[in-house]
């Protein structure tokens, strides 16, 4: 390492290659050396009362020494990797590793010494096991050597165990890949954390009585359906061809299909109906008591055995009533579809879908559920959020204050999403761009307009080439708050299977051979490409980039390129309107903008590309004193916050459907919505209190107030009089629904969380609330907007992946928006949960220190993974 930074060999390989080759090198080098150097004093002036079992366990029992070991480890693969792929790009780097290996006295090559370091520790172990057989009981170092024993044996047990978990991670990763290579249409499928459980063959019911033969891919976030078309040149296998497991090779049997992909859901909006246990309960039970009547009659026929009388008539019967009752089990088993057939409910903002799948077997139907339940069931257990970074943004104007904030869906060049955040000082609309790699930072800070920002929205390209077969078309994942934004960029086309499926597109067609093939190993490499991004002609072809919407209080929109440098380019579209914008949201191909006079516009892509700014259609959803401060997509409806109640919109005909009171007070405004699955969270302003609702039924569920955690949270960090005061104007200002997690911010600062229930669609009430817990960091003044973003680079953009969201809330008529963004990732994506505010507070101290009230007034981003 040392050699390759020198100036002797410079130009031989990139720095920053040798820093991810030699990571965590240098670390391990430095704990040794101080072990060696305290042994060394210790065995100089050497006496026979000695000791040296103390300085093992001084030196190994330090947490360092495991985190610097596992990340060590958790490096080694992506160190062999970057080793081989320098050797390929750099002969120089070849030639100096191979003098190195014929200079080194074991000539070893880099590869075997990158692995030493983890193999030092089991030696130290049995150097202790030396030293224990040459050591008296009563000497002094005895039972010191004995607990340095226990505490390097547990050290590489650790070290053990990491190991087998990165191996075992590397396994899956190259698993999921492989999988990845056999579909048609998937890309970006190998994430991170994703693991592969198993593949089932089965049949789904279609339209017109039809039903298809469809392959289930099943990972720990995600299912895959897609088309199973038999290769010509491989054996025919039936249906019942081999579930695949991570201790069963898929492979083979991978190999003699071809596979294309229809659909994705992600596992967080898919629920098995409750339906199916009723049903599924009286065939079991029919099956239960046929059982019980073939027990009984093999007894009769063992009594019957035992008659000393002729008995050959009794024995016929017998036979004869045994057979038939077998029959009729076997008829119940074979032919009961409630033992085969499972009905899946899946939520996503534009409706609620059913979907039934039929297995080969009521066994394998058995097995599929129970994964599929577990792997439910692991999304759950999270590791809590974690600050990534506390980052001020400095004012340019004084009284400068975060307004709203959304993240592009488009790439940069980096291939990471920037994030778009509001200003405003009420004269001046000022836009800051974060980039997040290679570390998060603010690219730019400029002001956009002369009024302030109250809402931005990402909204996707007008016009797109995507084919509809060639998406992912999928649901969204978890829902937030304000505006939601469909990310999906064709109309939808009735599919052939929506008879029974909803509108689940599950129509391309399968055969048995592949005869009919005409596509060529490059067009299908193409259109896998074509699936997972947006194309673009040409640059210049606006249509066909997504943008960013910003509303304003002076009743301009002003739509910019997700791409755009805002410091050079001005915005591409301005539309004026009569009164302030409330909220933006993009939803079933059009965008629904709110105005401060209570009308709705709606505005829809025009018959040349791009969107038709002039002539929206209008809908009148409020009045002046009582606009429409917020709406969401959920369930295939439009909901808007309108005062104290929420209007459900009919987004087909514009017609409100149906209207119910959020708060008795009339002089509240619902300030904050958010949904996630079947429910959506409502708050009103002034309030700290969270209402859930039902999706569906539009019943409320249960009430959570968050005023007692905020004070026990702000009891052990501040003083008296603030606790007092900002206790007696507690209020929630911003929602986030992201990763099992309801997110509160308040403006108090405080930051909350909250375990997200699970809604069914006959849920009435939760017998479980869950506990609401306060994060150890957050702002001195209002948290202003909430919102998330996908941290996986090299991601082009996707609209139609899962989504994720954004909100923003302050006061008064100031609006909320949101979006929701879109790659192929979904639940296995690292998320980047951000929040904006006034101040930065560390609520897990005193906040009597010398920086106390340094930064109060500041404006800050906080960046949490999750």
């Amino acid at each position: 390492m040392g050699a390759l930074k020198s100036t002797d060999y410079n130009g031989v390989v990139e720095g920053g290659i040798v820093d991810e080759i030699f990571f965590q090198i240098p670390e391990i080098l430095h704990i040794h050396e101080e072990f060696l150097e305290s042994l060394t004093q210790r065995c100089t002036n050497w006496d026979v009362k000695f000791t040296v079992g103390d300085l093992f366990v001084e030196a190994f029992t330090k947490q360092q020494v495991i985190d610097t070991y596992t990340a060590f480890i958790n490096n080694w693969k992506c160190a062999k990797d970057a080793t081989k792929i320098a050797t390929q790009a750099k002969p120089a780097f070849a030639r100096f590793l191979e003098h190195m290996s014929r200079e080194h006295k074991g000539k070893l090559a880099l590869d075997a010494l990158l692995i030493m370091p983890v193999q030092r520790i089991p030696r130290y172990e049995l150097l202790l096991k030396e030293l224990l057989k040459h050591t008296t009981v009563d000497h002094p170092d005895h039972h010191l050597l004995v607990q340095a024993q226990k505490e390097v044996h547990d050290l590489a047990v650790k070290i053990n165990r990491v190991e087998r978990e990165a191996f075992q991670l590397e396994q899956m990763q190259a698993r999921v890949k492989e999988i990845e290579n056999h579909i048609e249409g998937v890309v970006d499928l190998c994430v991170p954390e994703r693991a592969f459980i198993r593949h089932d063959v089965v049949t789904i019911p279609g339209g017109l009585g039809t039903k298809k033969e469809r392959c289930l891919f099943l990972f720990s976030d995600v299912l895959l359906i897609t088309s199973i078309k038999r290769k010509s040149t491989a054996m025919r296998k039936p249906s019942a061809t081999p579930t695949s497991s991570p201790s069963q090779s898929p492979f083979s049997v991978l190999d003699s299909n071809k596979y294309k992909l229809l659909t994705k859901f992600s596992i967080d909006s898919m629920e098995i109906a409750k339906s199916n246990d009723v049903s599924l309960k009286r065939a079991m039970r029919d099956i239960a008591t046929l059982e019980e009547d073939i027990h009984i009659l093999n007894q009769i026929k063992d009594l019957v055995g035992k008659l000393s009388s002729h008995h050959q008539a009794l024995e016929d019967v017998v036979r004869d009533l045994t057979n038939g009752v077998s029959k009729q089990m076997l008829e119940k088993q074979n032919n009961d579809y409630s033992l085969i057939s499972l009905e899946m409910t899946i939520t996503t903002q534009e409706r609620v879908e059913n979907l039934t799948i039929q297995f080969t077997s009521p066994e394998r139907r058995a097995v599929w559920s129970a994964a599929f339940s577990e792997a439910k069931q692991r999304l759950g257990r999270k590791l809590p959020p974690e600050l990534k970074k506390a980052m001020p943004i400095r004012k340019t104007r004084a009284g400068l204050q975060f307004t709203c904030a959304a993240a592009t869906l488009g790439c940069n060049q980096q291939g990471m999403r920037e994030v778009w955040v509001c200003n405003s000082d009420g004269y001046v609309g000022q836009v800051c761009v974060l980039s997040l790699m290679p570390e998060p930072t603010v690219m730019s800070c400029n002001g956009v307009c002369n009024a302030r920002i109250l809402t931005i929205a990402s909204i996707p390209a007008a016009c797109t080439l995507v084919s509809e077969k060639s998406r992912w078309k999928a649901p969204a994942v978890d829902n937030a708050a304000g505006v939601s934004i469909e990310v999906e960029e064709v109309e939808e086309e009735a599919g052939e299977e929506a008879g029974n499926n909803g509108n689940i597109q599950l129509d391309s067609e399968s055969s048995d051979d592949d005869d009919d093939e005409t596509e060529s190993a490059d067009e299908g490499k193409e259109e896998r490409k074509r699936g997972s991004s947006i194309p673009r002609e040409e640059d210049d072809m606006d249509n066909k980039q997504p943008t960013m919407w910003l509303g304003t209080e002076d009743g301009c929109i002003h739509v910019y390129n997700c791409n755009d440098n805002i410091r050079t380019k001005k915005n591409k579209i301005k539309i004026q309107h009569s009164a302030a914008i409330q909220c933006i949201i993009y939803m079933d191909n059009r965008v629904f903008v709110s105005i401060a006079n209570g009308e709705v516009h709606i505005y829809k892509k025009g018959p040349e590309g791009g969107w038709n700014t002039s002539e929206p259609d209008k809908i009148n959803m409020g009045s002046s004193s009582a606009p429409v401060s917020i709406m969401l997509a959920v369930a295939g409806k439009l909901w808007c916050g309108c005062q104290n109640l929420v209007h459900v919109l009919n987004t087909g005909t514009l017609q409100v459907e149906t209207t119910f009171v959020v708060s008795t007070d009339t002089g509240r405004f619902v300030l904050c919505m958010v949904t996630s699955g079947l429910g959506v969270w409502i708050t009103v302003t002034p309030s700290a209190v969270i209402r859930l609702f039902h999706a569906t039924s539009y019943e409320p569920i249960f009430d959570v107030n968050v005023a007692p955690t905020v004070a026990k949270i702000l009891s052990a960090a501040t003083d008296d009089i603030i606790k007092q005061h900002k206790s007696a104007c507690l209020r929630v200002t911003a929602l986030l629904a992201c990763k099992d997690l309801l997110w509160i911010g308040t403006s108090a600062g405080v930051i909350l969380t909250l375990p997200l229930p699970h809604l069914t669609s006959s849920t009435l009430h939760v017998d479980d609330i869950p506990s609401v817990t306060g994060l150890p960091h957050g702002h001195t003044g209002h948290v202003r907007f909430l919102t998330c973003v996908e941290m996986n680079p090299g991601i082009p953009m996707d609209p139609a992946g899962f989504g994720k969201y954004s909100f923003r809330s302050s006061k008064n008529k100031e609006s909320s928006n949101g979006r929701r963004a879109s790659t192929s990732a979904s639940t296995a994506s690292k998320l980047l949960v951000i929040s904006g505010g006034d101040g930065y507070e560390d609520f897990s101290t005193s906040g009597l220190g010398e920086q106390a009230g340094h930064d109060d007034s500041t404006n800050h981003l906080l960046l949490w993974n999750v």
